[in-house]
C-alpha cells in the first residue's frame, strides 16, 4: 500500500476540516463584536458567549493548521515485517471483530479512507488508546485494546 497516498488523503481530509474551521472561527469573531452580541444588562452573557466560542473555535483551526503541517513535513519511514510499530507503520490487526488496518499518524487521527482496493484504513495517532498500545509491538505480539485480545501483524 502507498504511504505517500494514504498521506495526501490524510492532507486532503485536513484541509478540508481547516476550512471549515476557519470558516466557522471568522464567523464566530463576527458574531462576537457584532452590535447584537453587546450586553444589555449585568446578566446577559450574550457577548462572553460568543466570544468564549469564537476564541475556542480559532485554537481549533490553529491546532489544524499545525497538524497539517506536521502531516505535510513527515517521510514515513520503511519497515520490516519483525520492525516494532512505530509513527508511519501500518498495521494489519486481527481480532474476534475481523481483521482491521491502521496508519500510525504523526499528528493527526481518528479518520477512514478508502485505499485504492477497497479497504477501510482507520488512521490513529500514537495518543490514541490503540496507538499507545500499538507503538513498539512487533508482528505476532498480542495486545490488549478495546478490552479485547488483538493479535499485531505488521506490514
Amino acid at each position: 500500500m502507498d504511504k505517500a497516498l494514504i498521506l495526501q488523503k490524510i492532507i486532503e481530509s485536513l484541509e478540508a476540516d481547516l476550512d471549515q474551521a476557519t470558516a466557522a472561527a471568522r464567523d464566530s469573531a463576527d458574531s462576537a463584536t457584532h452590535e447584537e452580541s453587546r450586553s444589555e444588562g449585568k446578566y446577559d452573557t450574550r457577548g462572553l458567549e460568543t466570544s468564549y466560542l469564537a476564541s475556542g473555535q480559532a485554537q481549533h483551526a490553529l491546532e489544524l493548521r499545525e497538524t497539517l503541517a506536521a502531516t505535510r513535513a513527515f517521510a514515513p519511514p520503511k519497515f520490516e515485517s519483525a520492525s516494532p510499530v512505530a509513527i508511519g507503520a501500518l498495521v494489519q490487526t486481527l481480532s474476534t471483530q475481523g481483521r482491521e488496518l491502521f496508519f500510525v499518524s504523526p499528528a493527526s487521527g481518528g479518520m477512514d479512507i478508502q485505499t485504492t482496493d477497497g479497504q477501510t484504513l482507520t488512521v490513529i495517532s500514537p495518543k490514541s488508546p490503540i496507538g499507545r498500545e500499538l507503538i513498539g509491538s512487533k508482528a505476532g505480539d498480542r495486545i490488549s485494546a478495546g478490552g479485547g485480545k488483538t493479535v499485531i501483524r505488521v506490514s
